[in-house]
């Protein structure tokens, strides 16, 4: 037994050494001599995947700027009834041009809610007045679990099962990161359908991966069988040549006849769409450090797509600030606190900011006294994005908690904790394998355990600082994952997120953005730019207008509040961005009645 223990160190250590003896750059993605990223692929064709097809509007435009419809005053005592009755009045109101029914305007005060709140229709803003403690305060007053605000749609999404919109996928292997799959023929799938490539293992996939072992581990955990493991990522179809079929977003998770077959399903979508919660404090009350009787979630969506949760700063609740739940994508959750947890330090608590859905971003947060702050729950599929957010008195690790999330960015993450993805074998009921395709990118932690899955998926530490990259976890040591330039930042590659983003965007032909219609188009020309723009529209710009540039991370980068220099006709006007630097921009142009995104390019 000892001498056993002594080869798997041994293996362990040289394991460690090869994967650390790549310093201070990657040999996976580089930046190219043109500025793009150039990607190295195995054998098979796997690659790093690009993560950023995440976000709301897939992070092709930024949050907007939704006109006020409704102003609500706190009152004395429960304000339930105030706050669900404006919610219901703007619900009834109808959609406008671009999907939206107006923001509520919550002024300044305090707002006692004594139950949950439930946002079900489309299009509907929650705005506060701030979130500094001398604006907008929520407080969930209900002495048990509960939800203190519940988007949650009707219904969700379902399969058009018919034979032709139902195709199996016949390529013999699917790599990582790949965009383009091969189906049956006699499909009728167009360009923009929404789809599900439906990932289907085998019984030889959970044997790979050792899961069919667990309960003989431990007799109370549950081995892994192949039908719970189904996993549908949602993608749009954006090219189609014969049966190759081109998708918006790569593959996260192989497909290889000897371990899953895979089909593309037409969805319909049902959800709700549009919604956001923005600039306010919320809080819970409670009645000592460890109460488990209170508000649990603070934001929680479900059956909902392309909405936000912006600039919150939540207090005391016992779960989360913000959860993204199963049937929820293209959420953007963004400058939001989760602060001082109440609740016992134990399982299935302080998920400070839990993803169970896709295509999902969380961006600029802040947590303190959490256990798992950014974290993924089971069977996720990817992308799902973390990026540039902190967490100080962790309790316990970042990453992927338990049964295969994939796809998954950590990128320029700072905990004071640990950072992991590794197999938890037992743990739970049986938790085994976090998950795959997780990567770590210049983040800073204190320790790390990267774990190599069986087979040929994969996860990575690239440019992290960390004391120890280890392959020993919790449960189990197994082979470290890809680990290169540890303790040394990627300094060509600040942000992988940020760097694969600009260089999506940058491809996409959508540089004339019309948000409502050919009657009301405007457009942007020179597009790219050096440093002089020029905004053109078929009809005459308004004196209110205004215009804020937006940098690719959704952050104000110019403003100005009453457009200047028009033409003679007022139907065009010049704006100065020689301060910009190289990238990808959006323009957010509004006046009293709607607004309009442009994205634009400067290169000089």
């Amino acid at each position: 037994m000892k001498n056993n223990y002594f080869l798997v160190s041994l293996l362990l250590l040289l394991f460690e050494v090869q994967a650390t003896s790549y310093a201070q750059t990657s040999t996976l993605v580089s930046v190219g001599t043109n500025g793009h990223l150039v990607y190295t692929a195995d054998i098979k064709g796997n690659i790093v995947p690009d993560f950023s097809a995440v976000g709301y509007k897939n992070s092709e435009a930024p949050i907007p700027t939704i006109g006020v419809a409704l102003t609500v005053n706190p009152v004395a005592g429960d304000n339930l009834a105030n706050v669900q009755n404006a919610i219901n009045q703007v619900a009834a109101m109808p959609l406008d041009a671009n999907g939206f029914r107006g923001t509520i305007l919550f002024t300044a005060g305090t707002y006692n809610i004594s139950d949950t709140v439930i946002i079900s229709a489309s299009g509907i803003i929650l705005r506060g007045a701030g979130f500094n403690g001398s604006g907008t305060n929520f407080i969930a007053t209900k002495p048990s679990q509960h939800i203190l605000f519940n988007f949650l749609g009707a219904s969700g999404t379902a399969y058009v099962s018919g034979s032709s919109t139902r195709k199996a996928i016949t390529d013999s292997y699917v790599p990582i990161g790949k965009k383009q799959i091969t189906v049956a023929s006699g499909h009728t799938f167009a360009v923009g359908d929404k789809v599900f490539v439906h990932r289907i293992p085998n019984a030889s996939w959970i044997s790979l991966l050792g899961m069919d072992l667990l309960s003989a581990i431990d007799p109370a955990a549950i081995d892994w069988i192949p039908s719970s493991y189904d996993m549908n990522s949602e993608r749009k179809i954006m090219a189609i040549s014969g049966n190759v079929i081109t998708l918006d977003a790569p593959i996260m998770d192989i497909i290889d006849p000897v371990y899953s077959t895979g089909e593309l399903v037409k969805f319909t979508d049902n959800r709700i769409q549009n919604c956001g919660i923005e600039n306010m404090r919320i809080s819970s009350t409670y009645t000592s450090s460890i109460d488990e009787n209170h508000g649990w979630e603070a934001v929680a969506f479900e059956n909902i797509y392309n909405s936000w949760a912006k600039n919150l700063e939540v207090y005391y609740f016992g779960y989360s600030a913000v959860h993204i739940n199963s049937h929820a994508s293209f959420i953007t959750v963004d400058s939001c606190k989760m602060l001082d947890a109440k609740s016992t330090i134990d399982g299935g608590r302080r998920y400070s900011f839990n993803v169970d859905g896709q295509r999902c971003l969380v961006q600029n947060c802040v947590t303190k006294d959490g256990r798992h702050d950014y974290v993924n729950g089971s069977r996720t599929c990817g992308p799902n994005v973390f990026y540039n957010s902190t967490s100080t008195l962790q309790n316990s690790d970042i990453g992927p908690h338990h049964r295969w999330s994939t796809g998954i960015l950590f990128d320029n993450l700072t905990g004071d904790g640990r950072m992991d993805v590794q197999n938890r074998l037992d743990m739970g009921s049986g938790h085994g394998w976090a998950g795959g395709q997780t990567m770590f990118w210049n983040c800073n932690a204190e320790r790390m355990v990267i774990q190599d899955p069986p087979g040929d998926e994969i996860n990575w530490s690239i440019g992290c600082i960390s004391p120890l990259i280890t392959g020993i976890g919790d449960a189990t040591t197994e082979p470290i994952g890809v680990v290169q330039s540890q303790g040394t930042h990627i300094a060509a590659i600040p942000s992988l997120f940020i760097a694969q983003l600009n260089d999506r965007l940058g491809a996409l032909a959508n540089n004339q953005y019309d948000y409502i219609s050919s009657e009301n188009s405007i457009f942007i020309v020179p597009n790219p730019a050096k440093s002089q723009i020029t905004f053109h529209s078929n009809q005459i710009f308004k004196s209110k207008s205004k215009i804020s540039i937006f940098n690719v991370n959704g952050q104000f980068v110019k403003k100005q509040f009453e457009i200047v220099d028009y033409s003679d006709d007022k139907s065009s006007f010049n704006f100065d961005v020689s301060d910009l630097n190289d990238g990808v921009y959006f323009a957010e142009i509004i006046n009293d009645t709607n607004s309009k995104t442009i994205k634009f390019i400067v290169k000089k």
